[in-house]
């Protein structure tokens, strides 16, 4: 699948992404229950209602109202001017995987084994994401990084701190072997340990 780009970008890009997932016709009806974004990923808890006897669950486990929950994620990306989307459900295995818990349990059991492993693959996520770091704390990478002057690094000290003016905390990370100061993109995603 590829990506659809329309002329103009949204004025309200929640509500076109809500828009790209409720559809109804004679047999179902499909709605988001809950949108939520991570960069410009959107993940979405869909609600779908089977309306008559003949619509199939597709792998789904329905409830006794005849409705299941599957996952969509949107990617977004604007483009010279253009806004553009692709959308994928669950069970097509898609790359992104940091939906959150609260998404997650919402979801309708399913025998779907790419949806399955999308599932656990965002489970594994929100665990490292929810780990906890603090200013003063030595890690050590699972794998070690080459850094630009060639040398390879795995074990550093923390370093927390907020900018003037700025809205975040910034991290930077203290090799323990050489003292140089290094950034370490997508840390919480790594694996890690704290010493």
């Amino acid at each position: 699948m590829g990506w659809t780009c329309p002329h103009t970008p949204p004025r309200d890009e929640r509500a076109e992404i809500e828009r790209l997932v409720t559809f109804e016709n004679e047999d179902r009806a499909m709605r988001p229950v809950l949108t939520t974004r991570k960069g410009s990923v959107w993940y979405l808890a869909v609600e779908v209602t089977l309306k008559t006897g003949t619509a199939e669950p597709h792998g789904y486990t329905v409830d006794a109202l005849r409705r299941y929950v599957f996952a969509a994620v949107i990617l977004t990306r604007r483009a010279q001017g253009e806004w553009c989307y692709k959308d994928m459900e669950e069970s097509m295995g898609p790359c992104e995987a940091q939906a959150p818990h609260k998404l997650l349990d919402l979801l309708s059991p399913t025998t779907k084994d790419y949806a399955l492993a999308w599932r656990e693959r965002c489970k594994a996520s929100a665990r490292r994401s929810a780990r906890k770091i603090a200013h003063g704390d030595t890690i050590q990478l699972a794998e070690p990084l080459t850094f630009n002057d060639g040398i390879t690094r795995d074990t550093f000290t923390v370093q927390r701190e907020r900018f003037a003016g700025a809205r975040r905390i910034t991290s930077r990370f203290l090799c323990k072997k050489t003292g140089m100061a290094c950034r370490i993109s997508r840390f919480m995603q790594r694996e890690w340990v704290k010493l």
